[in-house]
């Protein structure tokens, strides 16, 4: 499991796409609708207090690059069939749930380290403008509870939903869903936005670090009048949140245990 996952890391962090895509990703965002970004850093303005700010960069950061990151890992497991090597690691001595495991942590973290260049790069200019070191310590807490579980839930399912179905569908689907079940308003329609499965972390956002936007004014996770599926918006709690991020991490398993369950059916 480890040499597998310091072979994918290594490998992956070295394409140039896993940089070029987040890097333009960013650029549009601070060209287009960066409004947050002009906020933080314009002089004319009194910027937000410290947690609120790199809170509000984490939110959007992650709600913009996780989309670039599902879809750069959605060839990274069925690569391996494409180029006919998978036969050969099959016929190793190493296990291939550990190869498996070895993938998911190593391509993941490569995928990733440009999402946490980015947030801390951002960070790091609102600590120094703002005079404000604490700035980054509420950024490290925002990765942990929020970015981590959320990219953690993507990069599983990006790896295995593309054994069943084309990884260019997977990619269609996975843009749809992102956009449908993560910034679709509740009351509009039916959506997972607001749930305990929200993978841009509403409950532990607003149970553990008390956000709810950056002028205090959204509710990003709980019951909402009229709407569907609040059986799974339940009040949010420090419980609450702690549930919804073990709901992620036990669907990013399930994920992996079937892509390993698809696995083995087919070189048997």
């Amino acid at each position: 499991m480890i040499a597998s996952l310091r072979y994918e890391f290594r490998m992956q962090v070295r394409k140039r796409s896993v940089w070029i895509v987040p890097a333009l990703t960013l650029v549009l965002f601070v060209l287009i609708g960066g409004s947050l970004l002009r906020d933080l850093f314009d002089p004319a303005q009194r910027p937000p207090e410290a947690k609120t700010a790199v809170v509000g960069l984490a939110v959007q950061i992650h709600a913009l690059l996780a989309i670039g990151f599902g879809c750069l890992l959605a060839d990274r497991l069925i690569r391996d069939d494409r180029l006919r090597v998978a036969p050969i690691l099959d016929a190793t001595p190493a296990s291939p749930r550990a190869r498996l495991l070895g993938k998911y942590l190593g391509a993941g973290a490569a995928t990733a380290v440009p999402v946490f260049v980015a947030y801390f790069g951002f960070a790091l200019a609102y600590a120094v403008h703002s005079s404000a070191p604490d700035a980054l310590g509420w950024a490290l807490v925002a990765s942990a509870v929020m970015i981590l579980p959320g990219l953690l839930f993507v990069a599983a399912f990006a790896l295995t939903v593309p054994l069943v179905v084309p990884a260019p569908l997977f990619r269609v689907l996975f843009v749809a869903y992102w956009l449908w079940g993560n910034l679709v308003p509740p009351e509009t329609m039916p959506t997972l936005t607001g749930t305990l499965v929200h993978p841009l972390g509403g409950y532990p956002l607003t149970a553990l670090l008390d956000f709810r936007g950056i002028d205090n004014d959204g509710a990003l996770a709980g019951p909402v009048a009229d709407a569907t599926l609040n059986f799974l918006r339940p009040v949010p709690t420090t419980a609450t949140a702690l549930l919804s991020i073990a709901l992620l991490l036990a669907l990013a398993a399930a994920a992996l245990a079937g892509g390993s369950v698809l696995r083995s059916r087919r070189t048997s």
